[in-house]
């Protein structure tokens, strides 16, 4: 029987609405647990103040270890104004670049939603199909 490889993954956390964040965060767990059996991930993890943190967080941290993957979560409430929008085309914009610059999978599992009813509920899977997602694109990759 082959030796499974380990794949190094980066979770990059926008730990501003904690429980939206603790729900992906268990999703994410949850998909590392079930997968094991096909791929040997090893997490690491990093706490940023918001979403819009992400990208240049993920870019200074490629500059000094390298990663088969990364997954990026949090979460953008709409609000009043147009704050909404700069951080969530900014944030995803920024990490679709970082992915094509560092040539890894990055899959976005920061929640764009209207309230906080639709962030919770949205958060309750979002974190397993992320996860699933990365997992896809590492072994198109390989």
């Amino acid at each position: 029987m082959a030796e499974m490889t380990t794949k190094k993954i980066l979770i990059i956390d926008a730990y501003y609405y904690d429980e939206v964040s603790t729900n992906l965060l268990d999703g994410i767990n949850s998909a590392i647990n079930e997968e094991s059996k096909n791929v040997n991930l090893d997490p690491d993890y990093i706490v940023v103040k918001g979403a819009l943190e992400i990208p240049q967080a993920i870019n200074l941290v490629l500059k000094k270890v390298d990663y088969d993957g990364i997954i990026a979560v949090g979460c953008v409430i709409r609000g009043e104004t147009s704050h909404y929008d700069i951080v969530a085309d900014n944030s995803a914009r920024g990490i679709m670049e970082l992915s094509f610059k560092y040539n890894i999978p990055i899959t976005n599992a920061i929640l764009t939603v209207d309230n906080y009813d639709q962030a919770i509920a949205r958060s309750k899977d979002r974190g397993q199909h992320a996860l699933k997602a990365l997992i896809g694109l590492m072994n198109i990759g390989a």
